[in-house]
């Protein structure tokens, strides 16, 4: 292959990674997902065949429970594998602790890292994993490496003293070791893929949150738009209902923002808006609902107000607004509970202070 078939190979590589990385948090769940499926169909037709090879061969004696492991790891991967292709797949994100449980118990119980003879002092691979699946339960990376660490060379001087049978030291210490450091990288993958995959659920739940807020806020003002102020009444009014208290409603009307925008412009309009938005935000209370539901127009839902007290809390709004040199029209609607009554409806309420909005605005 030339030098740039190469290069276009390997810029494609790249290309196709940064692709993976930055795209649908979805499509590479997928890919993760059929990369573990591969993995346990190769397990099944792996430890399958030696199991299939074990029981038929009588020239090769192994115990039992060799037989049984390599029979379990094969069930399990093409259980693995079948429920990877099901609704069931979800049960692996959600039991990560459950699935990492498993796999180590697996790897530690393995007659190929494990010692099988009974007689031997020291079953070297399995404690060395031991040990490193014991320290992936601490949070500190320098604990892990001190665990880690001072197992492995305690347990490595104990089997220099007591004696290793037939392999020497340094082999024995060779191999505790190797088996240290795939275990250590199996952790780190796993860790990374966990992180990863954390981090990128996390960054889709903050932008469709981002998303669900701006749907229902206003872009200027970032009060409550029409939509969200419908989403966040109903349970409120639900509620006053409920429990028998009445609400009030207060339609407002910026007077004039036609002649700014004339005037001086529409930036000049808009800044009046964004300093009414505030004095709103600065007179009610912090459970009232307040939103711009038109151009000039803004409403606010006062639950569990009665009519005095909507009043008053207009007129702190209207006093507040005064100082500010903004003039507004207002109107008012109050529901009352009463026995047999009909429920607080949040149209029929913003009708209502709006035709006492203009009401106010014609008497002028």
């Amino acid at each position: 292959m030339s030098d740039t078939g190469a290069g276009a190979l390997v810029a494609s590589a790249r290309r196709a990674r940064r692709q993976w990385r930055d795209g649908d948090p979805v499509r590479s769940d997928v890919v993760v997902v059929q990369g573990l499926a591969a993995i346990c169909v190769l397990s099944t037709v792996l430890y399958g065949a030696v199991f299939l090879w074990v029981v038929t061969d009588p020239d090769y004696a192994v115990h039992w429970w060799v037989q049984s492991y390599n029979l379990l790891v094969a069930a399990l991967a093409a259980t693995t594998f079948w429920a990877l292709h099901t609704p069931r797949a979800v049960w692996f994100y959600r039991h990560t602790d459950v699935v990492t449980f498993v796999a180590a118990a697996l790897i530690i119980a393995s007659p190929v890292l494990g010692n099988a003879d009974a007689d031997s002092g020291f079953p070297a691979f399995g404690l060395a994993l031991s040990i490193v699946a014991a320290a992936a339960l601490l949070q500190r990376r320098w604990h892990v490496v001190v665990v880690v660490t001072g197992g492995v060379l305690a347990w490595i001087a104990l089997a220099s003293v007591n004696g290793i049978g037939d392999a020497g030291v340094r082999t024995f210490a060779a191999a505790i070791v190797r088996t240290v450091l795939v275990a250590g990288l199996i952790h780190y993958v796993r860790i990374r893929t966990i992180g990863l995959l954390w981090e990128r659920y996390r960054s889709v739940d903050r932008a469709r949150a981002r998303a669900d807020s701006l749907s229902h806020r206003d872009d200027l003002t970032g009060l409550l738009n029409r939509r969200g102020l419908a989403r966040g009444a109903s349970p409120a009014l639900a509620d006053c209902e409920r429990d028998a208290v009445p609400v009030g409603v207060l339609y407002l009307d910026l007077d004039g923002l036609k002649e700014i925008n004339d005037r001086a412009g529409h930036d000049a309009g808009d800044t009046a808006l964004v300093r009414l938005s505030g004095i709103l935000h600065r007179s009610f209370r912090s459970d009232d609902l307040i939103a711009r539901v038109g151009g000039d127009e803004f409403v606010v839902v006062l639950p569990g107000a009665g009519e005095q007290e909507v009043l008053d809390l207009g007129a702190t709004a209207l006093d507040g607004l005064g100082a500010a040199q903004l003039s507004v029209s207002a109107g008012v609607a109050v529901w009352n509970p009463a026995p047999g009554g009909v429920g607080p409806d949040l149209d029929e309420l913003m009708r209502r202070a709006d035709n006492a909005m203009y009401r106010e605005k014609y008497r002028r």
